[in-house]
């Protein structure tokens, strides 16, 4: 089966939060089969200060994201290519540790936590970043979590994986260069390319953990 790795983002209208809630649990028990008859098979709705962000896998590659018809007033348009409007951007995929195709489906009870986290780039900076973890997902897949994939969207990176890091899948490497490229030194040469959103105790807080409005 070909499972395909879809991430979103969408934007509430200002003052919309509780409504939008509401109207999501309202409409979730048939908008949900609606979903899963297109092929959704597994997802996660994360929210940030009116920003939410999608984590979907599917089955084949046709999938179209919909919001019920309850919530689409509650979201603000998205310019869109041709001329059109969205309500929801496809986010850019940036990094996957591991490949969907490559394991098997993880049932709710062996996912202890979903986990969603957001990160802001420096504009500059934005091609070294990806080509570093381009650089790092070709030459050491699945060294750290094989569920680890980051979205872009503007400066914008979303994170999402799964705890407990499934257990048992070896990956060789899918592609080389004369010389490595991924550096030993991996988190200082990261450090330069982000916006952190305050400071901490431990140092700058460079990614924010996100919370669950739904999980599929």
């Amino acid at each position: 089966m070909i499972i395909t790795r879809w991430m979103y983002r969408a934007q509430l209208m200002e003052g919309s939060r509780d409504g939008f809630v509401r109207a999501l649990e309202e409409s979730t028990p048939l908008w949900g089969q609606e979903l899963r008859a297109q092929g959704m098979v597994d997802g996660c709705l994360f929210e940030k200060d009116g920003d939410l962000y999608l984590y979907l896998e599917t089955s084949g590659e046709g999938f179209e994201w919909k919001w019920p018809d309850a919530c689409r007033e509650m979201l603000q348009l998205w310019p869109g290519e041709k001329g059109g409007c969205r309500l929801a951007v496809p986010m850019l995929d940036i990094f996957h540790d591991g490949e969907a195709e490559g394991r098997e489906f993880r049932s709710g009870d062996s996912v202890r936590e979903r986990i969603g986290s957001l990160a802001r780039l420096k504009p500059e900076m934005y091609g070294s970043y990806v080509f570093y973890h381009y650089a790092k997902q070709e030459e050491t897949p699945g060294s750290f979590n094989s569920t680890y994939m980051i979205g872009a969207h503007e400066n914008i990176i979303f994170s999402y994986h799964e705890l407990p890091a499934p257990k048992g899948e070896s990956q060789s490497t899918r592609r080389t260069w004369p010389e490595p490229i991924t550096p030993n030194n991996w988190h200082d040469i990261m450090l330069p390319h982000f916006i952190p959103w305050s400071s901490g105790e431990s140092g700058p807080v460079l990614w924010e953990k996100m919370s669950i409005l739904l999980s599929f």
